[in-house]
């Protein structure tokens, strides 16, 4: 196995955001997650949503970092999980390199794609699925074939209008398998039609989160007793009311994997202002 100083990262960027900041609402709730962009060569097909800015092809190497020194950082900026992005993900990560990461960092480690990957050694996964780019069945079967009880997942779909039609058949199917799904839209056409869609997408999964301007729902309410449990603002965790990971009010168990607190530390909340701050690796010094 290498050590903490021989395995090296090739790294384009770092940062530092909230778990609800990366759609992240029921895993490390309330705490701190630091990102390692990866370099890119081979873009991933989106545009228009922001978050297709990580999946670019121009993300070059600035610096490579043994884990030591992400160890170090990850201590500094008290983060509780770490995620790695980047539409490179498959080819410079692998099962054994994540298993000699793991056992040199003591916390969770996540990935982000936009692809299915197949990856055992991981903790969680945020998949962002594009509709307009991408056919849905390798998306639906990832999803059918995915074990959840391995690693944890939240599946994010990006569509330009609130149309049912669209997003109906693949939340039945997320909603299957009991995970949450984040609803990104470019253009909300008002929120009559995003109330509509909320409400028929949580009849088949009531873990169902809007991410749009004016109209979002970021509240996750008890499946049991419709009561509300997290109140969260875009990228910030309100409050959390759990009894253990029970509904405060009917005791029901409710799929929150390992809560850091019930709420988003108000300084950095304030200084993240709900969204990652990145960080050339050059300026950051590691030691």
């Amino acid at each position: 196995m290498s050590d903490k100083k021989t395995l090296n990262l090739p790294v384009s960027a770092i940062g530092i955001s909230t778990p609800e900041a990366l759609s992240l609402y029921h895993y490390l709730s309330g705490g701190k997650v630091m990102h390692i962009l990866l370099p890119s060569t081979k873009p991933i097909r989106c545009k228009d949503f922001d978050i297709c800015e990580i999946y670019k092809s121009n993300f070059e190497n600035l610096r490579e970092i043994n884990i030591s020194s992400i160890d170090n950082l990850i201590n500094k900026w008290g983060a509780d999980g770490l995620i790695l992005e980047g539409c490179d993900i498959k080819n410079l990560i692998n099962d054994e390199l994540l298993d000699n990461i793991k056992k040199q960092l003591n916390i969770p480690i996540g990935i982000r794609i936009a692809e299915p990957i197949n990856l055992y050694n991981i903790d969680f996964i945020v998949y962002d699925h594009f509709l307009d780019y991408y056919t849905n069945i390798d998306f639906i079967n990832y999803i059918n074939n995915f074990n959840k009880y391995n690693s944890w997942i939240e599946v994010q779909l990006y569509y330009k209008e609130p149309l049912l039609e669209k997003f109906l058949p693949l939340v039945k199917v997320v909603g299957k398998k009991e995970i949450p799904v984040h609803i990104y839209l470019l253009d909300n056409k008002g929120g009559g039609a995003v109330r509509e869609l909320y409400n028929e997408l949580k009849k088949v999964n009531p873990y169902v989160y809007i991410h749009v301007n004016l109209y979002g729902e970021y509240i996750t309410y008890c499946y049991n007793c419709k009561k509300p449990v997290a109140y969260r603002e875009e990228g910030v965790l309100l409050d959390l009311e759990l009894k253990g990971n029970h509904c405060w009010n009917c005791g029901v168990e409710l799929p929150f994997n390992k809560v850091i607190s019930k709420k988003t530390d108000k300084m950095f909340g304030r200084i993240s202002n709900g969204d990652i701050i990145w960080y050339d690796p050059r300026a950051i010094q590691l030691d």
